[in-house]
């Protein structure tokens, strides 16, 4: 019975090193991926002069919604590069849809998370910024008021006006990394370098 009780405590403190290792890693990934997300942008917005667009909401996601993920998902989520939902090219001008068309969505940005599969959904949205003119017209796009979009460009801060005068973006994966329904958010953004765990699931 001893021997029993050792392995048992042995397998248990095993599994969840295991389990933890795993986390870890998908963390690892999903970190590359908003770093590489955010070159694509800013080659793009060299490019074309803006940012790119590839959700208005912080839910509208890709590959799939936050509750498809949490709901369906007990692997990783394949990444098609076709359709309206990677492409965006039905979407027209518009709020944070500014350059038309084939201009919007993944598709501008080439971008798919590492392996073609993802535990994460991932979503961006960009703006051409409070003083901007567009066609001769001042058309004022300031971050929307969604959560992540808070945390990125918080009310309260003196630095948000700056960093949002002109064009801005910020890019976001909501994670589901053990399928337990409690999402880990990330965020990064034009201004600085670094990825934020904003929310670890837990």
């Amino acid at each position: 019975m001893t021997v029993v009780g050792i392995i048992g405590v042995l397998a248990t403190i095993a599994i969840s090193a295991y389990v933890k290792n795993i986390r870890s890693a998908r963390r690892t990934n999903v970190i590359g991926d908003l770093a590489n997300l955010k070159l694509r942008q800013e080659a793009v917005r060299s490019l074309r002069g803006h940012y790119v667009t590839t959700s208005d909401d912080e839910d509208g996601t890709y590959p799939v919604t936050p509750a498809v993920m949490t709901g369906s998902w007990d692997t990783a989520i394949p990444w098609a590069a076709t359709g309206e939902a990677y492409t965006k090219s039905t979407v027209v001008d518009g709020e944070y849809y500014r350059g038309g068309g084939n201009e919007h969505g993944w598709d501008a940005l080439n971008f798919v998370a590492q392996g073609a599969a993802s535990w994460c959904v991932y979503g961006t949205i960009s703006g051409r910024g409070a003083n901007a003119i567009i066609g001769g017209v001042a058309v004022s796009e300031t971050p929307p008021a969604h959560p992540l979009a808070g945390e990125v460009f918080p009310a309260a801060n003196a630095n948000t006006a700056r960093v949002t005068a002109n064009d801005w973006f910020y890019a976001f994966a909501k994670c589901d990394f053990d399928r337990d329904g409690v999402l880990w958010e990330f965020t990064v953004a034009h201004y600085g370098a670094d990825i934020v765990d904003t929310n670890r699931g837990e």
